[in-house]
């Protein structure tokens, strides 16, 4: 593995705060797909949600996602870039993430997010999203 430029750090890692901004506006579906390649592989099943491909399947996992939710809050942390080959990169950070349902209730998560990316002509791109746990939430 070569080293990171920092500059392409700071870009890694700004993909994954336009991710967590995109999710917690509870609207922006474009700015969310505009993360991921239109092929990427988005994979939760991790957690025990399903795996999508493509910005179609992204688009409808977060449109059903906003409509059960009134608010919600991700912050990302302890980022670090785990394979760098120049024009690919390996990415983790962990993630605290807070929801309140409109039916009431709310859920509080603590994983890792876990991104492939690839720089395109448009900047880094993510190819494959991963979550898990590092703390379940209270069943």
């Amino acid at each position: 593995m070569s080293a990171c430029p920092v500059e392409d750090r700071l870009a890694l890692q700004d993909l994954v705060v336009a991710h967590a901004q995109g999710v917690d506006s509870l609207h922006d579906l474009d700015g969310i797909c505009a993360v991921f390649t239109p092929d990427a592989v988005f994979d939760l099943s991790g957690i025990g949600f399903p795996s999508v491909s493509g910005h179609a399947g992204i688009r409808s996992f977060y449109a059903a996602a906003f409509e059960a939710m009134a608010a919600q809050a991700h912050y990302v942390s302890n980022f670090a870039v785990t394979a760098y080959g120049g024009d690919t990169a390996s990415i983790r950070s962990y993630v605290t993430g807070m929801g309140r349902y409109k039916a009431g209730g709310g859920i509080t998560i603590h994983g890792r997010y876990y991104y492939d990316a690839v720089r395109t002509g448009s900047g880094w791109k993510a190819t494959r999203f991963t979550m898990d746990f590092l703390i379940p939430p209270d069943a």
